[in-house]
């Protein structure tokens, strides 16, 4: 059923009262409102009718409303209004995110807690994975008897010490064939076929165990994939405790044990297939725990492709207008600083 445009500023007062009270909300309150100019018995019969209508919930018999999951999904969908942040907040954004921060997970976690800092609400980011690491060169070098150091060079330096059956010699030639091989590559790149061709060259000029070339080879694999996981930072979680929907001590350390919980947390933020931002709103999420609380999310990108996910969890009657905008600003600006970083500029 479509709502009159009198149901929805009632609606729309009622949820702006209750976001910044957390009280439920009477028809004495919103006939207060200016731009109103309805009468508090006008009010209650069309506040009955939201009710009915599934929008509102009364709480207690003589209590006023709070809207219901409905009530703030119509909210989010057709009436919040557009929210504009401060241009001290978006200057600090910048600075922030331009200082050149030598790390990835810096620049993310910087964005988190911005984004934490500018809704007051606990967020939750996921970090972007990083392409694959180019193999630059690979060394085999004898440090003792039947002891060879394996050294992989990509953007980092890993090594590994193993028990090898060789010479000096023969390490610099299994060194200069998998160099020949492997040098430049990406993991996707490496082959059971180019496995095969390396094990052969191997074969015919040094006495290598086929364990010993398994050993190295995964070994190489592991170091230019090590990096490319996904990493999750929660930050502010201890801000649940200031809303009153968690002053229960019980239902305050349900919450916190699932925000410690990097793999729920995935699952939920992961949950969200927008490419713009979106609000999960109670029952909307698919995790119990989350039936009193909201989450806005959308992704931020790196060129055309998506690098992660940037949450914000609060309660349902969160600012959704302030949220929207924050996510929105902070996720160009890590957009802009990913392209800069990647891009070694």
């Amino acid at each position: 059923m479509d709502l009159s445009d009198r149901k929805q500023k009632i609606l729309q007062a009622i949820i702006d009262e209750y976001i910044g009270t957390a009280e439920p909300v009477g028809s004495r309150a919103i006939s207060k409102k200016e731009n109103l100019g309805l009468s508090s018995a006008t009010i209650r019969n069309e506040m009955a009718d939201l009710e009915e209508m599934g929008y509102l919930i009364q709480p207690h018999t003589s209590a006023g409303r709070i809207p219901s999951d409905e009530g703030y999904r119509f909210y989010v969908n057709s009436l919040m209004q557009d929210y504009k942040i401060g241009i001290e907040a978006i200057i600090e954004l910048q600075n922030v995110l331009e200082n050149r921060v030598s790390r990835l997970e810096k620049i993310i976690r910087y964005a988190g807690a911005i984004a934490s800092s500018l809704t007051d609400y606990t967020t939750v980011i996921t970090s972007p994975k990083e392409p694959d690491f180019k193999i630059k060169k690979i060394d085999l070098v004898m440090i003792s008897d039947r002891t060879a150091m394996l050294i992989v060079v990509t953007r980092t330096v890993r090594s590994q010490v193993m028990n090898v059956d060789l010479d000096e010699i023969s390490c610099r030639e299994i060194a200069e064939i998998l160099n020949q091989n492997l040098s430049g590559l990406h993991a996707a790149q490496i082959t059971f076929d180019k496995i095969q061709s390396i094990q052969s060259q191997i074969e015919n000029r040094v006495p290598l165990s086929a364990k010993t070339l398994i050993d190295i080879m995964h070994f190489v694999y592991d170091t230019i994939t090590e990096d490319n996981e996904t990493e999750i930072y929660v930050n502010n979680a201890k801000s649940i405790l200031k809303y009153p929907e968690y002053s229960d001590v019980d239902k305050a350390q349900e919450i916190f044990t699932f925000l410690e919980d990097k793999e729920n947390l995935k699952k939920l933020i992961e949950s969200s297939s927008s490419d713009g931002i979106e609000a999960k709103i109670g029952k909307e999420n698919d995790f119990e725990i989350m039936k009193d609380c909201s989450l806005v999310s959308m992704n931020y990108s790196l060129g055309e492709k998506t690098a992660g996910k940037l949450a914000v969890i609060g309660p349902k009657r969160m600012n959704y207008a302030k949220v929207f905008a924050s996510l929105d600003l902070i996720s160009s600006e890590i957009d802009k600083i990913l392209r800069y970083y990647m891009n070694g500029e």
